[in-house]
């Protein structure tokens, strides 16, 4: 695993991802409903060293987007202690 400032400058967007890491295939999932998983969202957003990174929700655009961004920031919201 690499350093969190290494994670810090190369963190652009929150999304959980249909495949493992080094798959090379760049597939959205929900928070949560994917590959990573609920914790590694837990700890992102509860590090203090991440605190004033900007964070930006990048999961699947469906049908209903407005309802799946609320829902996802929702789940971030809740996970923050």
């Amino acid at each position: 695993m690499g350093s969190i400032d290494s994670l810090k400058e190369r963190k652009k967007g929150n999304h959980d991802t249909k495949k493992g890491l080094n798959s090379r295939i760049d597939r959205h999932e929900h928070i949560g409903e994917g590959f990573i998983g609920i914790e590694a969202f837990r700890f992102i957003m509860n590090d203090q060293r991440l605190r004033r990174v900007p964070k930006v929700i990048e999961t699947p655009k469906l049908k209903d987007a407005d309802r799946w961004d609320k829902k996802n920031l929702e789940v971030l919201r809740a996970l923050v202690i």
